[in-house]
């Protein structure tokens, strides 16, 4: 009865657009669902301030030295999504899609009769689950367009050896897509290598002897080695004076042997994570404790739907192209892409992780896990529904976990907008060549490194170049977190990219951030006693200098358009904020009169060291019962309060004319805290 239709539908999964529209859907599935929510991430938020500040030239300068083609994309992409989060999502997802087609047209071109095993690398190669920034779209724009040159490079050399008529047309083309991958970016140094296994596949079809097809790949690789040779040249020259230094001759040769067995061992733990191992993750489904029902339920629906909808598509495409010669150069290519992928990173001491934010270095290494992988689904399993089947369900699972991670970038950008708004709220200013000494904050997609551009554009908007006029430096991470090591330290007389920063440990100011908790500024005198401080902040509060805050209104200072589109909240924090910076004001009515207002909200401070400013603020209008009240009600919740408090009220007994009341008060306070302890 439906004889008919399943023919046409056949018809029509097979023909060759379809895979490409195939790959356009899983692609949009993975990572497209949710780009209206993303932001800038991670060295996104640099090359966008550079972009603002120089203008969308400015982007060429990027990494001129040794990526001279990078800042093209960028400036490109500046052109084309200024510094809007969501057209740069876009124009990355663009090229995330775009190279999965260039790889599926030069598979093609080794194996035109297996349409249906390169459709099955292809979408593997799509949702390969081990890269998740995807989503750091300004930053790996310039790394994952070179995909797509680097694809029809091999495509256009396969052409050429096959079609020798036009040997050089092709040639030539294959070169020039050539050079824009290399001099975008060095990630694909290591793949360079397989064009000759690639050309030795090819050969050894008609030429059965070993030595005789690898003298005729040689020779078909001569005009791609030579200027490779000549490109890895200029990179070791350069490389002392750029970012990635190539390290690998000066190790070896100061311990032979143990950097040997360690560069071996950390050879074979790569490759099993990167080609195997980042599949394993498709498998850790959604936590509930992160996830609530809602979001678990969005995950096994878009697994359900994309995992069913790619099954139906691999039945319909199926041909009947059994062939164990394509299994057998598929894992050896496969093989072969997998083990020299991660070359221009082994050699400068960089180690491909499956976390973030090393997890950009598995770019690579997608390929050869991708192959890889077909090959043994093809070779283990012998029925075609099992194996479409597994394809499938893996591509669908890889799907879904792309879609959790989207959900974790969402709430990053949420927390950044959060941050932002907090740090403004509480300062409104900050003199030039202030640092800005923090806890490592709680938004994993973002360094110290990154935020100092959004800290700088937020404070000084109209800044145009010369000297940095803010740092933003982890304490922890810059300094150590045993015993910080401050003084003299290179991060207060830096350069950011174009802009040296000159600075002062003693002129900075400390804040320390753990949410819920509100944004606090930290004060030696008043914070030395905070509870549970990490001992790496508490070694850096001598440093602290809030008088570098400049308590007046700036009217010039905004947070940048990407940031002040979210309207901030009235919560707790807000009005914490306003009244601690009230507190440093010293306008003790405004403070008594915030706490009227926040503690009637239906939200609640969230450390109780944030009930301080207004137990002062209370305490300088006279409004005892509240200031005793709050003060018992820190006490209560946080059993390490007590000498913070006491600390307080010594300072309420010092700023304060003696009534009954206060001195009452003050009496039962020193008395039941035992504040003559501390």
């Amino acid at each position: 009865m439906f004889k008919k239709q399943i023919e046409a539908l056949q018809k029509l999964a097979q023909k060759p657009f379809a895979i490409f529209a195939v790959l356009l859907i899983v692609g949009i599935a993975a990572y497209g669902l949710h780009i209206y929510w993303m932001g800038f991430y991670w060295d996104d938020w640099p090359w966008i301030w550079f972009g603002h500040v120089m203008g969308p030239q400015g982007m060429l300068k990027i990494d001129v030295e040794h990526r001279p083609g990078s800042g093209v994309i960028l400036f490109v992409g500046s052109l084309l999504a200024g510094e809007n989060p969501v057209l740069w999502q876009v124009y990355n997802l663009g090229w995330r899609i775009l190279g999965s087609f260039a790889l599926a047209w030069a598979l093609a071109q080794i194996w035109p009769k297996h349409k249906t095993r390169i459709i099955w690398v292809s979408l593997l190669f799509l949702a390969y689950p081990g890269f998740n920034q995807q989503f750091v779209a300004v930053n790996n724009s310039r790394h994952i367009f070179p995909l797509i040159t680097f694809f029809l490079s091999l495509g256009l050399m396969l052409k050429a050896v096959q079609n020798r008529a036009h040997y050089w047309r092709y040639t030539g083309g294959a070169l020039l897509l050539w050079l824009a991958t290399m001099f975008t970016t060095e990630y694909y140094y290591g793949l360079e290598f397989i064009r000759p296994v690639i050309l030795w596949l090819l050969i050894r079809r008609g030429e059965k002897r070993f030595w005789p097809g690898v003298v005729a790949a040689v020779k078909d690789w001569l005009p791609y080695l030579l200027p490779l040779l000549a490109v890895f040249g200029w990179r070791f020259a350069i490389s002392k004076s750029v970012n990635y230094q190539i390290t690998i001759f000066s190790e070896v040769s100061a311990a032979p042997g143990n950097t040997l067995l360690l560069r071996l061992w950390g050879i074979i733990s790569d490759l099993l994570a990167s080609g195997f191992g980042a599949w394993s993750t498709i498998l850790k489904l959604p936590d509930p404790t992160l996830f609530g029902p809602r979001t678990q339920l969005y995950y096994w629906g878009i697994v359900l739907v994309v995992s069913l909808g790619v099954l139906l598509y691999l039945i319909f495409a199926h041909r009947a192209d059994e062939n164990p010669t394509w299994r057998q150069e598929a894992l050896i290519l496969g093989a072969a892409a997998l083990v020299v992928a991660p070359l221009p990173f082994w050699v400068t001491d960089l180690d491909p992780k499956l976390t973030f934010p090393a997890d950009r270095l598995l770019l690579p290494m997608i390929l050869g896990s991708s192959m890889l992988i077909a090959a043994l689904i093809d070779l283990i399993f012998r029925r075609a529904t099992i194996k479409v089947l597994i394809l499938a369900l893996m591509v669908g699972l890889a799907v879904g976990q792309h879609n959790q991670n989207a959900i974790t970038y969402r709430r990053d950008w949420k927390y950044q907008i959060a941050f932002f708004q907090q740090l403004t709220t509480r300062i409104p200013d900050l003199m030039p060549g202030t640092a800005i000494l923090s806890n490592e904050l709680p938004n994993n997609r973002s360094t110290d490194n990154s935020l100092t551009a959004p800290l700088n554009w937020t404070y000084r908007p109209d800044f145009a170049g010369g000297d940095l006029p803010l740092n933003m430096l982890y304490i922890d991470l810059r300094f150590g977190d045993d015993e910080p090591v401050v003084e003299g330290s290179k991060y207060f007389t830096s350069t950011y990219r174009f802009y040296p920063f000159r600075g002062a440990p003693e002129q900075s100011v400390v804040i320390y951030h753990r949410p819920p908790a509100c944004l606090q500024v930290m004060d030696n005198d008043r914070d030395h006693y905070y509870p549970l401080l990490p001992d790496f902040v508490k070694d850096t509060l001598p440093y602290s200098d809030p008088t570098r805050i400049l308590a007046e209104s700036n009217p010039n200072i905004a947070l940048p358009a990407v940031l002040s589109q979210y309207p901030q909240p009235e919560n707790w924090c807000y009005y914490f904020e306003l009244a601690d910076l009230a507190r440093q004001r010293g306008e003790w009515a405004r403070v008594a009169e915030l706490g009227d207002i926040a503690f009637k909200l239906d939200d609640s401070p969230n450390h109780a060291s944030e009930r301080v400013p207004f137990v002062e603020g209370y305490a300088h209008v006279s409004r005892w019962n509240r200031a005793e009240e709050l003060t018992f009600e820190a006490l209560k919740i946080n059993q390490f309060m007590g000498p913070m408090l006491c600390e307080t009220w010594e300072r309420i007994e010092a700023d304060t004319e003696s009534s009954p009341e206060r001195d009452a008060l003050l009496e039962k306070i020193n008395t039941q805290f035992e504040c003559s302890l501390y």
